[in-house]
């Protein structure tokens, strides 16, 4: 009486494409195993994993048993249910044929001779290459649809529901508030993402996944998710499996996204507006200082031009400002002489400021003194006039690639014919795309340049308030100042002498 081990494999496609599913598979190598006269079976069933890898937990252990020498047959439904790689396949096949057992498979005979094993090896290349064929088509399937204006999947994005006919978003009203709300929080608030995180759960507002509260990876995520303004990328990443479980993801180049226009929840300009915002809290942020200070990222050596950063009195409480050629690294061994500019102590220019700020909210006549006015702006009427040319130069692709899309519909041109015009009104969208972000980035640095009015309402709304926090005077302070610019200017070097200080403020 032989002992017969049966493997058995199936992935959920597979399953779906080719009716290999496992009761099949059983029953076919069951029916087998009572053909050859079997006395012991045991089965080994893989459910849901894929041949491309040999980690699997079922073939593993009948490899384990094969050293062990428990069976006489070992009875597979056919050779790519061993393994769709070749290499792998043959692996398998030794250990078997070491343990002395013998392979046999239902759908095909398998002799271990030399040619058998020439055409055993050559199953196995063609199913090697079926897959590949099976993952091009599917590729140029996905890619065909993008090019339509067609979204490949659903990626439940919050603040959309998806419309399956159509496949494309719609804008789910309910949540497009809090996300509207989420931009504001950075445009016009001037809050860090953290400070948005924890005023939406102290709302209580729900969380993308309704499951816990806000985190500051969703908050920046929303924030610089382009789906917003309108536009989601498709084949933006490609994925390679380097394991059952494990994918690989790695950046196309930008030549090969494509966009896909969809309902935008905000306008270009607030969501230019907030990228700045971004780069400008990433540029304040503090998480690298052991304290906490009111005018990190905003401070300017006046001698030299250069921002000035954070340095501490060794061990003791005094931290100072002191100009970045003295500090970074990048100086020192570039040669470069530092700017010999003192440094000054944080405390007595914090104070300076809040001081500063609480005497001209009562006075904003004061402020005209100080507005910023940027050399050589830009006219914003002349910028927008560029913008709503390049939209119309957009609009007027867009309704290009419909037509193309249109003709192959109606079997008017080719699919090859189709596929080279949106090729190439895919890259034209592409160049206007880079175009109108220059442009609209322009809009935004110059529409956020204060009056003395707004500074004013500013003041009045942020320093009207008792018992700020440091973070809540950080963000007060850098939603209307852009740069402050000071100097020590006196020669007193005895311990514990007053400084005297030179200060611009500049405003936004």
């Amino acid at each position: 009486m032989k002992r017969v081990a049966i493997y058995v494999r199936v992935s959920t496609a597979e399953q779906a494409e080719h009716g290999y599913s496992l009761e099949t598979q059983l029953e076919a190598c069951n029916n087998k195993a009572k053909d050859i006269g079997a006395g012991f079976i045991c089965e080994f069933i893989d459910n849901g994993y894929s041949g491309e890898f040999i980690d699997r937990p079922a073939i593993t252990s009948l490899r384990t048993a094969m050293v062990s020498k428990d069976f006489d047959v070992v009875i597979v439904y056919d050779p790519d249910r061993l393994a769709r790689n070749l290499a792998h396949q043959l692996i398998i096949t030794d250990d078997i044929e070491k343990s002395g057992a013998q392979l046999v498979f239902v759908s095909v005979t398998f002799e271990q001779s030399p040619e058998g094993r020439l055409f055993y090896s050559m199953r196995g290349a063609i199913s090697a290459y079926e897959k590949e064929k099976i993952k091009e088509r599917t590729m140029r399937g996905k890619r065909g649809k993008a090019a339509r204006g067609k979204l490949v999947n659903n990626g439940r994005p919050f603040g959309y529901s998806y419309d399956a006919a159509n496949s494309t978003y719609i804008v789910n009203q309910c949540e497009a508030k809090i996300v509207r709300m989420i931009f504001d929080l950075i445009v016009k608030d001037k809050k860090g993402t953290s400070l948005i995180c924890k005023e939406l759960n102290s709302l209580g507002i729900p969380s993308p996944r309704s499951k816990s509260a806000w985190i500051i990876s969703s908050i920046h995520r929303i924030l610089t998710n382009t789906l917003y303004k309108g536009v989601v990328y498709s084949m933006k990443y490609r994925y390679e499996k380097i394991g059952l479980k494990k994918k690989k993801r790695s950046m196309r180049p930008e030549s090969e996204w494509i966009p896909i226009p969809v309902p935008p929840i905000v306008d270009d300009l607030t969501w230019e507006a907030a990228q700045k915002q971004l780069k400008q809290n990433k540029a304040t942020a503090t998480r690298n200082i052991k304290r906490d200070h009111l005018l990190n990222g905003l401070m300017h050596c006046a001698r030299c031009g250069r921002k000035m950063t954070i340095t501490h009195s060794g061990t003791g409480a005094k931290s100072y400002y002191v100009c970045l050629s003295q500090k970074s690294a990048a100086y020192t061994y570039s040669g470069q002489k530092p700017c010999g500019t003192r440094r000054i102590p944080t405390e007595i220019i914090d104070e300076y400021v809040i001081d500063y700020l609480d005497q001209i909210r009562d006075n904003p006549s004061l402020i005209e003194d100080h507005i910023q006015t940027a050399p050589g702006r830009k006219d914003t009427d002349e910028i927008s006039y560029k913008i709503n040319q390049v939209l119309t130069t957009e609009q007027n692709l867009v309704k290009q690639r419909d037509t193309v899309i249109r003709w192959f519909r109606q079997q008017m041109i080719s699919d090859q014919e189709a596929d080279v015009q949106l090729n190439e009104i895919r890259m034209q969208l592409l160049d206007v795309a880079q175009t109108k972000n220059r442009f609209q980035e322009e809009l935004a640095a110059a529409s956020q340049i204060m009056s003395a009015e707004q500074i004013s309402a500013s003041l009045e709304s942020f320093f009207n308030k008792k018992d700020f926090t440091i973070e809540e005077k950080r963000v007060a302070i850098q939603s209307i100042l852009d740069k402050i610019i000071a100097e020590r200017v006196d020669t007193t070097l005895a311990r514990g002498s007053k400084p005297e200080l030179s200060v611009q403020i500049k405003f936004l």
